[in-house]
Parts: C-alpha cells; structure tokens; sequence
C-alpha cells in the first residue's frame, strides 16, 4: 500500500512539474494570449481587449485598414466589428528575447459595418513582453487566394 502511494505522489509531483514547466514556456504563454485574444473579439470583452494590445498597437486588416487600440476596441464593442468565428489553423510561434512572431491561418466569419464577410486570411502578429506581460503589438492579415 506503502509502495502505491508513494508511486502516485511521484506520478503528480512529475505531472505537476510538467505544467509549471509548461506555464514559463514562452511558447506556450504566446499561445494563451492568442486564445485570450481570440476570445475577447467574440466575446467583445473591451477589458481583455485594453489588457493584450499595446498602448501603441497596428492592428492591420486584410482590406488594408489599421486601426488603433482605442479604435479596435470602439468597433469591437459597439458590434459594427462583430466577429461570429475565428478558427486559427496552422500556427507558428517564434519567440526572440522578450518578442514572439505568430504566423496562422484564420477563418473568420464576420459582420464589419453592417457588411457579412466571410474571410480565409494568413496573418502574423507580433507580441512584445513589456512590464512582463506580453502584449500584442502589430498584426497583419492578408486574403488567401480563392481556391478553384
């Protein structure tokens, strides 16, 4: 009995470090914000929002426009940005010091002034560690060609 239990707390201490190990990943905490990010815009969570982007973001859509921090978080909330799905695929984090590179595909399925827009995009944002948190920075999205 002795012998088992001392198995099991040795199975969960590993468990357990694993995670932790896994929690300063600077991969993995990229990854997190993505996710957070991604459920804020559908969400319209303008908390969140004000919590992942710099001060200073470029946050560049498909169409070519760039918005601001205030002014995503304005269009996000008020709904004439109304994302219904993003579906990331394909994603590439690259950390360098204290900045990250993602690379993805995203399938979002919007309404953008009124507008449905259904879009197959390549995008890469730039997340920076400022005060400890990683803050997005940038993004750009391009469309992929429609396939035939």
């Amino acid at each position: 009995m002795l012998k088992n239990i001392f198995i099991l707390l040795f199975i969960l201490s590993f468990a357990f470090n694993v995670k932790a190990q896994d929690a300063n990943d600077p991969k993995m905490q990229v990854m997190k914000k993505m996710q957070d990010l991604r459920n804020a815009l559908l969400s319209k969570d303008s908390v969140m929002l004000s919590a992942l982007l710099a001060d200073d973001v470029s946050y560049g859509h498909s169409s070519g426009f760039i918005q601001t921090k205030s002014q995503l978080i304005r269009d996000v909330v008020s709904g004439s940005q109304d994302y219904k799905s993003i579906e990331p695929s394909d994603l590439n984090v690259r950390i360098y010091g204290n900045a990250a590179v993602v690379v993805l595909k995203l399938k979002t399925n919007l309404i953008a002034n009124g507008n449905p827009m259904d879009l197959n995009l390549d995008a890469t944002l730039t997340w920076v560690k400022i005060n400890n948190e990683w803050k997005l920075v940038a993004r750009q999205a391009v469309k992929l060609p429609v396939a035939e």
